[in-house]
């Protein structure tokens, strides 16, 4: 098997300079850490985790839970967050709680401290509270946690619903002078399900809001539906059949966007020339479709750099007292993509 002090040797350095370029500490020179990296390769050395755990006190792997990784916010998310920690040298393991309250906790509670260094979370049934009676103090970070002033524990990192929200909406009443406008992905409560809930609510209120602004408020404006590309198709073919009473449709994520462009489609009603569809999170997909989707691009890179950001400072400071410190919540930046499905005429390129 080969050792570290293998790798020491053919690359011409001590065990400890060796030791510190694998453990991804930033005191060695660029050159030198090459030199390093390339033996290791050359020679398929690969450290002994559970030993190097055990002389560290970490392993330099982290853990994600998301609820799904068919959804795309969640899939583009994780691997901008593997990406990064990667750059650092460190590894992300992926679980997927399925939407399920009771197995994202269980989920939580199996943690191995000695295998996993810290925890990034997208919790859409746990708030603060819940996870920290279960966590303890094991470094957490979470993604849009929409947890009550009251049980919030943990920093979060969050997409700009209200900014987002706000240029969309006047990039369709003001750049497009759309006068009716449909905000699509309202939700009846669910008392069971109050976090998720309270995201998507935030969501569609911040949207009416720069309607209002924008001095529009009309009766009918929000669409009740689920945020999936499904649910789009159905509310699609549902308006088509009213007589479709919006020229625009302002969709909560992208999933839904597409969803409601494909229902437009089959029903023969034209996008952008009748209805202007726009989305919400700047998935990868919605680039190439037919037409493209006008969305609002989420900072997923700013995302990740930011959590692991915060999850190093945690971990840092895991003993001190600034860990009874009010939790932050950070939102990231965004850009507005105008595309093809909000245009009546295709954009020239580079104009």
């Amino acid at each position: 098997m080969v050792t570290l002090k293998d790798v020491a040797e053919a690359s011409g350095v001590s065990v400890s300079t060796a030791s510190a370029v694998m453990r991804g500490l930033d005191i060695v020179k660029p050159d030198t850490t090459r030199k390093v990296r390339n033996a290791a390769k050359k020679l398929h050395y690969h450290a002994n985790i559970s030993a190097r755990s055990l002389r560290s006190g970490r392993s330099n792997i982290f853990t994600l839970i998301v609820p799904d990784l068919e959804n795309q916010y969640y899939a583009e998310l994780s691997n901008c967050l593997s990406n990064e920690l990667l750059a650092q040298h460190k590894q992300l393991i992926i679980q997927v709680s399925q939407y399920d309250k009771d197995k994202e906790i269980e989920q939580v509670r199996s943690l191995n401290a000695s295998m996993s260094d810290g925890l990034f979370i997208c919790s859409t049934n746990n708030s603060g509270a819940d996870i920290k009676s279960v966590a303890g103090d094991y470094p957490v970070i979470m993604f849009d946690d929409m947890s009550a002033a009251t049980e919030a524990r943990y920093d979060s990192v969050e997409t700009p619903s209200q900014a987002g929200m706000t240029a969309m909406i006047r990039h369709l009443c003001l750049e497009h002078d759309r006068k009716r406008v449909g905000i699509v992905g309202t939700l009846v409560e669910d008392p069971s399900n109050r976090i998720s809930y309270t995201l998507r609510h935030n969501r569609c209120n911040f949207a009416h809001q720069a309607l209002m602004e924008c001095g529009y408020d009309r009766p009918n404006t929000f669409i009740t539906c689920d945020w999936d590309h499904n649910s789009g198709i159905a509310i699609a073919h549902h308006l088509a059949e009213e007589g479709m009473p919006y020229d625009a449709l302002c969709c909560m994520n992208d999933d839904l966007a597409l969803g409601v462009m494909r229902g437009l489609a089959e029903c023969g009603i034209v996008v952008p020339d009748q209805v202007a569809v726009t989305g919400y999170d700047g998935i990868t997909s919605g680039s190439y479709t037919s037409p493209t989707l006008t969305t609002i691009a989420v900072d997923f890179k700013g995302m990740a750099q930011t959590a692991t950001e915060l999850m190093q400072q945690k971990i840092l400071h895991k003993d001190a007292s600034t860990r009874t410190s009010m939790p932050r919540r950070i939102i990231v930046g965004f850009q507005l993509l105008r595309r093809e499905s909000t245009c009546r005429s295709r954009p020239e390129a580079n104009r």
